[in-house]
């Protein structure tokens, strides 16, 4: 065998096996990429569901604790990460003016906080407090936000009576190819053994997990992002809209 014939051998082989290196690696490079870009956007949106929360809390305190407006003031703070499925992907209408704000508030799954394609809603107000048993107020439907005497309250349930505690939670719609569904197979801890996993999901908490599962199986990967806030309460709050329970105290959470 001549030199030249050895040293095309050679170059051959290595051009073979850069090819099957970079058939390994450059999945996961690209999957490297996408998924510090969808993680980056999960934490904006975090942050933003944060001051969701300080802005829905502050619409409940002075409107009565009133649902609707707390909802409509925290989807208000998210609307430009609001997206819609289009053709199989995240279609995410940007901000940049007034006007486009006011074009995509006016979209009917918008405007009636409802995903079109999964029925889940953009953004979801749970009243954790006051509960009906901390109000204590008897036969009387409203509360005032002003008694000094529920201020001088010695123990801190009497304090909390007129203190509007809410979870706030936004489904957040993944918009990245690829990294979405990884990510989400990851929260879901679909491909960790059972060994390994904290307990299985049940009742309650199963039914919680299965309308995301449910809305990724059309296609659209959700996952819900929560924050709280506390405030007192500016105006007189109505016994009837408040919960017998907290049902913000739950498990069945990402």
């Amino acid at each position: 065998m001549s030199l030249e014939s050895l040293i095309r051998r050679l170059n051959t082989g290595e051009s073979g096996q850069a090819a099957v290196e970079s058939a390994i690696i450059l999945p996961l490079f690209v999957f490297l990429l996408l998924g510090i870009l969808q993680l980056g956007l999960m934490h904006q949106a975090r942050l933003m569901t944060k001051y969701a929360a300080y802005k829905a809390v502050r619409a409940g305190a002075i409107h009565n604790a009133k649902k609707d407006a707390m909802e409509y003031a925290a989807l208000a703070v998210m609307l430009p990460l609001v997206s819609e499925g289009r053709s199989g992907s995240e279609y995410i209408q940007p901000i940049n003016n007034a006007s486009d704000f006011r074009t995509k508030w006016n979209q009917p799954g918008v405007l009636g906080n409802r995903m079109a394609d999964t029925g889940l809603p953009y953004v979801e107000i749970v009243t954790c407090g006051p509960t009906t048993a901390e109000a204590n107020s008897g036969s009387a439907q409203e509360m005032d936000f002003d008694d000094p005497q529920v201020a001088a309250a010695a123990d801190w349930r009497g304090n909390n009576r007129t203190k509007l505690r809410i979870q706030v939670t936004f489904n957040y719609r993944m918009p990245i190819p690829f990294a979405n569904w990884v990510i989400f197979q990851a929260a879901l801890n679909k491909e960790i053994p059972m060994l390994m996993r904290m307990g299985k999901p049940k009742g309650a908490a199963s039914a919680f997990f299965a309308k995301y599962e449910s809305a990724a199986s059309r296609g659209a990967y959700v996952l819900p992002i929560r924050a709280a806030y506390t405030m007192r309460m500016q105006s007189n709050i109505y016994v009837s809209q408040l919960p017998s329970s907290n049902s913000c105290l739950t498990t069945n959470k990402f």
